[in-house]
């Protein structure tokens, strides 16, 4: 091979190391002409044999959490300030009705010979009930005067509810037909059903109307004469306990304003519309499952603002004026008892030795 003539002035020593560059240079442009896939194949492979250490180091430092770096939740827990059931946070009521004496409690027993009762209930497939709600119905109806009524409104039942009631000769039935059509909303229903019912007990000039879910009614008549324990002058209503737990917090307001003076299902349903703000949802077993507890019997009257429990023994001139209202989803006892009271100065107590069983 001939040099040009500049190389040859070169020391022999780098004219070694400019032949073996020149002679890399050729290899590797030779390689990328005949297969340029295995010359970027081994470019690569070159890069990421450098760089998996720092990639997991990168994939771990984000999964792996500590806690100097792990992120504070959004949402809190819901919690309510005392877990105690209404009848225990309720303030002292020191204007409770005394009790009569045993003479005076005889006494007044027997005046009710003298005395009318009428008896009203909504009926709904309630078949299997009728036969234990009429027993319980009849002892109490007889400690009255004999004009005593059980009026019966009906509706909407697919079961022998109809012809059982029918079948009750001291019942008088008045069968609506299939309301639901019309009436979509379950207690614009029941609001219908007790202020026809209650028209209808006027017609008798009754002394006391005794309101029933026909459903639960189930009592004995010592558990009813209860109710008289009291001078008959100093109360308005007397509402049912029940065995096992109060369940009726809807129909309930307490006496005090911070305790259950307010819709407990309109307070559900607004906390379930407020979005990720709550990580629990257990709102229904602490706002109302914390009031269901049982009421010792032996506990003294409770006075409330509005209550039920499954039965409620009225004296008729308290209710004068007054309608039941089931719109805006509001239990219709509460517009009634508030009515009552505003109007009719009535007081309202729950007897806990009236007992549902």
């Amino acid at each position: 091979m001939v040099l040009p003539n500049y190389l040859s002035r070169l020391n022999n020593k780098y004219l070694l190391i400019y032949m073996l560059f020149m002679s890399l240079t050729i290899f590797i442009y030779a390689s990328f002409v005949n297969s340029p896939h295995n010359f970027l194949s081994f470019v690569l492979s070159s890069q990421t044999t450098v760089t998996p250490t720092t990639t997991t180091t990168t994939l771990s430092s984000s999964t792996s959490t500590s806690p100097s770096t792990s992120r504070t939740p959004t949402c809190t827990p819901f919690t309510i300030p005392d877990s105690r059931p209404f009848f225990e946070q309720e303030h002292s009521q020191v204007n409770l009705l005394p009790k009569l004496s045993n003479s005076s409690y005889e006494q007044v027993v027997q005046q009710l010979r003298s005395l009318r009762l009428i008896v009203v209930g909504c009926a709904r497939n309630v078949e299997a009930n009728i036969d234990k709600y009429r027993t319980h119905v009849d002892q109490i109806v007889d400690l009255f005067h004999p004009s005593s009524r059980v009026l019966i409104f009906e509706s909407d039942s697919t079961d022998n509810t109809l012809a059982k009631l029918q079948n009750w000769t001291r019942a008088e039935v008045f069968a609506q037909g299939n309301l639901v059509p019309q009436i979509a909303s379950r207690t614009d229903r029941l609001a219908l059903c007790r202020n026809t019912l209650l028209t209808k007990a006027y017609n008798y000039t009754p002394d006391y109307i005794l309101a029933t879910d026909v459903d639960m009614f189930s009592t004995t008549v010592s558990s009813f004469l209860s109710n008289f324990y009291y001078n008959r002058d100093d109360w308005s209503v007397m509402t049912a306990s029940v065995t096992g737990g109060y369940y009726d917090i809807w129909a309930l307001r307490t006496l005090s304003d911070n305790v259950m003076n307010y819709d407990v299902w309109h307070r559900i349903w607004h906390l379930q519309n407020i979005q990720g703000k709550y990580c629990n949802h257990n709102f229904v077993d602490l706002i109302i499952g914390t009031h269901q507890k049982h009421i010792p019997v032996e506990r003294d009257l409770i006075e409330v603002r509005s209550a039920f429990g499954g039965a409620g023994l009225y004296k008729v001139n308290s209710t004068y004026g007054c309608r039941y209202d089931g719109s805006r989803t509001t239990c219709e006892h509460v517009p009634f008892h508030l009515c009552m009271r505003e109007k009719n100065r009535a007081r309202i107590f729950i007897n806990p030795r009236f007992l549902l069983r």
